[in-house]
């Protein structure tokens, strides 16, 4: 008895400083940031009076955060179907090379190494409507310069454009992975009853892969949600507010206005819609599950 209660005491003790690191930087920051919402916060200020829910109050009546609603779910929803779409593709065709595969891949894969502040200052520079590269080749086939970051019509989709050149290898690498692990014998089953190529995507390789996709697109979400360091590098959230996402507006109240207590409040609202969200999403990948082995 004593010998098992050592060995509990052992695996306390080992697990001690992983949890202490766990409470410093992540319970005990949430914590603080619940707590800072309900305040009238600044962090060069003396008194931070307790101010209840006019921060939410105050949130839900600004244009600017309905705005970035809009726009966020916009780049999301965007983002993350032309990336499943393009990356599903490229994962079928490297899954049928059977030749240069790995040297193809390693090429696709290029983009996720770099670190999103580079890709963003990438294409702005490349998009820049005097000296960009963009412009350059649309001069050389006689078409006009275009403002790409400065045109509200185009800042949008150009930043949508950036997001997808960088994370669609993300989706294509997971998804390879899961087409490597489909076993051949439903194929085969499937050329024998005289299934066509795309009866064979739509019934066999779809169905296999269901789990794979709903992972993947989880993984997507969470990360375009954050999506911050591209925007600062390329737009600033304009122009008139047309790429101003909800973290954009986080920084820019809680940093620029140092309003932190009311950028901890559209933290807190947004960490209920994503954690929300995915919960739908994991509650589809439990079905699945259970459809699977039923």
């Amino acid at each position: 008895m004593n010998r098992l209660r050592l060995q509990k005491s052992g695996s306390y003790f080992v697990m001690m400083p992983g949890l202490i690191l766990l409470f410093l930087f992540s319970v005990y920051p949430f914590l603080f940031l619940v707590k800072i919402s309900f305040q009238k916060y600044s962090p060069i200020g003396t008194v931070n009076p307790y101010v209840g829910f006019d921060n939410y109050i105050q949130l839900f009546q600004d244009h600017n955060f309905w705005n970035a609603i809009k726009v966020t779910v916009i780049f999301v929803m965007s983002t993350v179907s032309l990336e499943f779409v393009i990356g599903l593709g490229l994962a079928v065709i490297l899954n049928q090379l059977r030749f240069g595969e790995r040297v193809i891949q390693s090429l696709i894969l290029i983009p996720i190494a770099m670190a999103p502040t580079v890709v963003g200052l990438m294409f702005r520079f490349m998009m820049n409507d005097q000296y960009g590269v963009l412009n350059y080749f649309a001069e050389m086939l006689g078409l006009p310069r275009t403002a790409w970051l400065s045109e509200p019509s185009l800042a949008l989709p150009a930043l949508i454009a950036t997001d997808v050149w960088q994370w669609t290898p993300f989706m294509m690498i997971i998804l390879l992975a899961g087409l490597k692990g489909i076993p051949d014998e439903p194929y085969e089953a499937a050329r024998i009853d005289g299934a066509s190529s795309w009866q064979t995507f739509r019934y066999v390789t779809i169905p296999q892969l269901s789990k794979i996709i709903y992972i993947a697109l989880l993984l997507r979400i969470i990360d375009a949600f954050r999506i911050y360091d591209t925007v600062y590098m390329m737009t600033k959230g304009g122009p008139v507010n047309v790429t101003s996402t909800l973290s954009w507006i986080v920084y820019d109240k809680g940093f620029k206005f140092l309003e932190f207590g009311y950028g901890a409040a559209i933290c807190v609202v947004l960490l209920i819609f994503v954690v929300s969200l995915l919960t739908f999403l994991l509650k589809k990948i439990d079905l699945f599950e259970v459809e699977s082995r039923s």
